[in-house]
């Protein structure tokens, strides 16, 4: 029997229609069914929100169940389950735990974080339960999902296959984010890793697809906050997916392709609202050049520019080396190294910068003059395959920022044949955004 995976977005437990549309999709194939499912936003950050502040107020009991508790009730307008009071009285204990031990490891983190998406579930379960509908969820626990010991950024390695394909036939839903060690604790892959979740069950039960019902952010061509009106991207290859999940107006995982790209197990993303299930957007193997080359504009403000500057930095041997190890060492993420034979350009989360810049200086780099972090600037991508084999692209691009005077802080193309990349003052994000999409999509010569 062939298993069929489906990621539902914790955005839409909560509004009845869009719960019932799937019932009604999964109706149309019966069979077994995981649906992974994530956390609902709201919930997800009241429970990190707690973690980081626990230590600065003792928790008090009764408030915290009151809030846990408003979570079901304002979507589902009854009280709490039996199961849900359970998991809340455990999380409630947890946190109490953790404020009188003063400390809590990572990997009593990723099992608090845990509780947001069985939270959610077990609301989804509800909702369920008053249409008609007795359905039952599935822990990792029970799946036997094993994944490596790196909590907060976890890698999957196994299922119980075994104990999947004795399932009868029906819906099971499946918290998202997380498995479990080898030594039985709770370890998550990420924030908002149910994509990934639900990719690597695909790929290892071999199903012939995997459904994502739905995206907070959908693939637009440019963020609709910024452009009116962009059309979905109809067709996207695992890199291009991947490119645009770093970007801040998309909610796909990076590693959702991870499992699937060896089996060229391909992705749709489902329509849940106007057209519920119709598929919005396909992504896979296939290399499909646009015939605008460009298939989005992306932007993030989640970024900070460090600079190490000095004629030497391209002649001294191991300059990087040293600042990647020093970097990696303190759990600093690099996004993007973009060098010349004088200047080496860092491109880092906007949260880690001034950290990034005090451990650097402090490594003494005689070929090194001037080491300075650039904050209040933005990433802009452009994205699509066929660059490099296209005349013009390049030229475009810039022309439209030069014409509207926008001044380009750094670029960096070539790399990939897929993307290049500006970083822009914050202040002309909106501007480079608009005129790039313009120039790519809204010209009558093109």
């Amino acid at each position: 029997m062939s298993e069929r995976i489906i990621r539902f977005g914790g955005s839409y437990i909560g509004y009845i229609d869009s719960v019932c549309s799937l019932i009604d999709y999964l109706q149309k194939k019966p069979g077994r069914t995981f649906v992974v499912v994530s956390a609902i936003p709201e919930l997800l950050e009241w429970i990190e929100q707690n973690l980081e502040h626990i230590f600065h107020s003792q928790p008090a009991t009764g408030e915290l169940n009151v809030k846990i508790d408003s979570f079901f009730t304002d979507r589902v307008d009854e009280k709490p389950t039996t199961n849900y009071k359970n998991l809340s009285e455990q999380l409630v204990n947890l946190l109490k735990g953790i404020a009188l031990i003063g400390d809590y490891s990572p990997a009593l983190k990723d099992q608090v974080v845990s509780f947001a998406e069985k939270f959610s579930v077990e609301i989804l379960l509800a909702q369920l339960k008053r249409i008609g509908r007795e359905l039952k969820a599935i822990w990792p626990e029970e799946l036997g999902l094993k994944a490596t010991a790196d909590f907060g950024n976890a890698t999957f390695v196994s299922v119980d296959s075994g104990f999947i394909s004795s399932l009868p036939e029906s819906v099971y839903f499946v918290p998202g984010t997380y498995g479990i060690t080898e030594t039985g604790k709770v370890v998550r892959a990420g924030k908002t890793a149910a994509d990934y979740t639900a990719a690597f069950l695909t790929a290892y039960l071999d199903a012939e697809k995997l459904e994502l019902w739905g995206l907070d952010l959908d693939f637009y061509k440019a963020d609709p906050a910024i452009v009116q009106n962009p059309p979905l991207i109809e067709r996207l290859t695992y890199s291009e997916a991947s490119e645009l999940a770093y970007f801040d107006h998309y909610s796909f995982h990076p590693r959702t392709v991870e499992p699937l790209e060896h089996k060229h197990i391909p992705i749709q993303v489902l329509n849940t609202l106007t057209n519920p299930g119709r598929v919005d957007t396909i992504i896979n193997t296939e290399t499909f050049i646009d015939d605008k080359i460009v298939k989005s504009v992306a932007c993030s403000d989640d970024i900070s520019l460090l600079k190490l500057d000095g004629p030497g930095v391209g002649l001294k041997p191991g300059i990087l080396s040293r600042v990647t190890t020093a970097l990696n060492d303190a759990g600093i993420n690099i996004k993007s190294v973009i060098t010349s034979q004088i200047s080496i350009n860092l491109i880092l989360e906007q949260n880690t910068g001034e950290k990034a810049l005090k451990l650097i200086q402090k490594l003494g780099f005689t070929a090194v003059k001037e080491i300075h972090l650039i904050k209040d600037v933005s990433l802009i991508g452009i994205i699509g395959h066929g660059m490099q084999q296209s005349y013009g692209v390049s030229a475009k691009i810039f022309t439209a920022v030069a014409q509207n005077q926008i001044n380009v802080v750094l670029s960096g193309s070539g790399a990939s044949d897929l993307v290049s990349y500006l970083v822009v003052k914050s202040s002309d994000k909106e501007k480079s955004v608009k005129e790039i999409y313009n120039a790519f999509f809204s010209n009558p010569k093109n």
